[in-house]
């Protein structure tokens, strides 16, 4: 697919000039403790890769401490970035289970990509080119309560 979708969040930021998130969906943003949080990314494949690469998603609290996490290659398992054509978009869901033991408070979700087998992140770079970061950080708070 090529044609962008609805996107709730839109946010864009580029991984190596490989792949671009053009934003992401959440379907919800308060929960509690062993609760599962419903992730939904928006990617674009920028060029071929020849890494299959995984996704991760961290839930953070203030401390920066993950208290939920998955990872996993696309498309739950079914869509590696090494099947991935340029231009292709692809809509790619998680589901976070929170901590049973998470505190209250307010949390982030962190975002990227490495390679499984090295742990290398792939950079997130401005349109220069220059690294920024080796995750992205969406803006929507989640509260747990």
């Amino acid at each position: 697919m090529t044609t962008v979708p609805p996107i709730g969040h839109p946010l864009v930021a580029s991984f190596d000039h490989r792949v671009e998130l053009l934003g992401y969906d959440l379907e919800e943003t308060s929960l509690k403790p062993g609760d599962t949080l419903h992730l939904t990314l928006y990617w674009r494949a920028l060029a071929e890769m020849d890494k299959s690469y995984t996704v991760f998603t961290h839930l953070l609290d203030s401390d920066s401490q993950i208290r939920g996490q998955k990872d996993s290659i696309p498309g739950k398992g079914t869509l590696p970035t090494t099947s991935w054509v340029a231009g292709e978009i692809i809509t790619d869901r998680y589901e976070i289970a929170v901590h049973a033991d998470a505190p209250p408070g307010r949390y982030i979700l962190a975002i990227g990509f490495y390679d499984a087998g090295t742990g290398q992140r792939l950079p997130v770079v401005n349109q220069q080119g220059q690294r920024v970061d080796d995750r992205v950080l969406l803006p929507t708070e989640i509260t747990l309560e």
